[in-house]
């Protein structure tokens, strides 16, 4: 069997909601949010893909869109995971929309999707990187040349420190802008002292290199919300209301001056997270339009305050992360526990 790294954050007996994260990232990543999701009784799980983190690797030819409900069933059936919900960020959206298709009888609600990837032929961008052969494009990933510097021409992470303040970043209740920075730092050391090798597969399988992803997003007939800024740099708005229009239930919120860091504004998750509680709580047909969804920045701020006397702060922890060894049509049954950080406060 292989083994599949994941992290689990916010309410150990929450209702879980799987996170799908972008290119190359890793599950620490969700340490962000962890008081967040613990305020709404929210259990949530972020595998790793594999070839990150602690996930062993595939061939490119075996990494398949339409292969990644086999795993997460499999994880569900061990973990005793019967219903979830799902929100996943720029790359992450194929593995997701792929979840509502295979497997829609284990979601629970609207699936939700942060500046999601469109396949380059609706998108029409990035041109040029259809004529860039396939081993260059794995040759540059490997070394160490990322796909945000390939383009845009600098390395990922590179945000001079003082942009923070006014970044939209994660409006996390820390102490100070040195605690932020020693998260994100500590969650960056966490992630390149382990496997990256996957984000090979990721990049090919964002352009199609290898394979389709094997079906269209029109054929997801499921509930799902877009939620994408209008000045995200990778993908065009074009591109998003394209999912609007075409699919069969797909609602799209832009948020004006967002960026493809979306997924850092804290205001957005906590109106994911708010929209997700109320799902769960209420009987009746649920209405998404019944939330005071943000459309834009006077709302982002508004919903911001109501909802601060409920956030607590975020700490700087990684609660744990585990591991687990699973066949890809039978599973072991078997779980790991690999505690690479212990809390501190």
């Amino acid at each position: 069997g292989r083994v599949l790294s994941f992290s689990e954050v916010g309410d150990r007996n929450g209702f879980p909601v799987f996170v799908f994260l972008g290119m190359g990232c890793v599950r620490y990543f969700i340490a962000f949010f962890d008081d967040l999701a613990a305020s709404y009784g929210l259990r949530l799980i972020c595998p790793d893909r594999p070839g990150v983190g602690l996930s062993d690797n595939v061939k490119v030819e075996e990494q398949q869109v339409l292969k990644w409900p086999e795993v997460i069933e499999e994880l569900c059936d061990i973990m005793s995971i019967n219903k979830f919900f799902i929100m996943a960020h720029s790359a992450g959206a194929p593995y997701a929309l792929a979840c509502a298709l295979k497997m829609p009888e284990r979601l629970q609600g609207t699936v939700y999707l942060v500046c999601p990837w469109v396949s380059t032929a609706i998108a029409n961008n990035f041109k040029w990187l259809r004529y860039v052969p396939t081993p260059i494009m794995k040759f540059t990933n490997t070394a160490g040349i990322s796909l945000q510097q390939m383009l845009y021409g600098r390395q990922p992470y590179a945000t001079k420190p003082s942009s923070h303040r006014n970044s939209g970043a994660l409006a996390s209740p820390l102490s100070s802008l040195d605690k932020k920075q020693q998260l994100g730092l500590a969650i960056l050391k966490a992630s390149f002292a382990e496997n990256l090798a996957g984000a090979n597969n990721d990049l090919l399988m964002c352009f199609e290199r290898r394979h389709a992803f094997g079906f269209s997003y029109t054929d997801v007939n499921h509930p799902v919300h877009v939620f994408h800024g209008t000045k995200d740099e990778r993908i065009p708005v074009s591109a998003v209301k394209w999912m609007e229009d075409e699919m069969p239930q797909c609602k799209l919120t832009l948020i004006t001056g967002g960026k493809h860091s979306l997924l850092l504004r804290a205001e957005v998750v906590d109106t994911i997270f708010k929209s997700i509680a109320v799902q769960l709580h209420v009987e009746d047909e649920y209405d998404d339009n019944e939330l005071n969804v943000i459309d834009g920045d006077e709302q982002v701020k508004q919903q911001s305050k109501k909802s601060s006397n409920r956030r607590r702060s975020l700490p700087l922890k990684i609660r744990n992360s585990k591991s687990l060894k699973f066949n890809s049509r039978k599973s072991t049954g078997k779980l790991k526990t690999r505690p690479l950080f212990r809390r501190t406060r």
